[in-house]
């Protein structure tokens, strides 16, 4: 079975979201946070919109392309792990995963 499955369709940024994440990104900068430092953070928010999204446990090949999506979105740098965190976690939860990084 082939899954059309993209981890960033159902996480448009609200005005509001993005300029938490614009404060956040300030945030994990000014603590130093190397973009290696979040990819499992990444990894873990994609491998929960795969679960979420396919409702097959037992199928491997959402989790699958959610973990080649999740690298995509690690070595497009610091913005976009911050912005996807975000659009997954929210604001709140985003914060805890920066702050428990260092």
């Amino acid at each position: 079975m082939i899954t059309l499955l993209d981890i960033e369709a159902d996480a448009p940024l609200s005005p509001d979201d993005a300029g938490h994440a614009a404060r956040l990104l300030a945030l994990a900068e000014s603590l130093g946070i190397d973009p290696a430092d979040l990819d499992m953070a990444v990894h873990d928010a994609a491998a929960g919109y795969a679960s979420a999204a396919s409702g097959a446990e037992d199928d491997d090949e959402p989790y699958d392309e959610a973990g080649r999506q999740a690298a995509a979105v690690n070595n497009a740098g610091l913005d976009k792990q911050v912005t996807y965190l975000v659009a997954q976690n929210g604001h709140e939860q985003t914060e805890r995963i920066l702050r428990e990084a260092v």
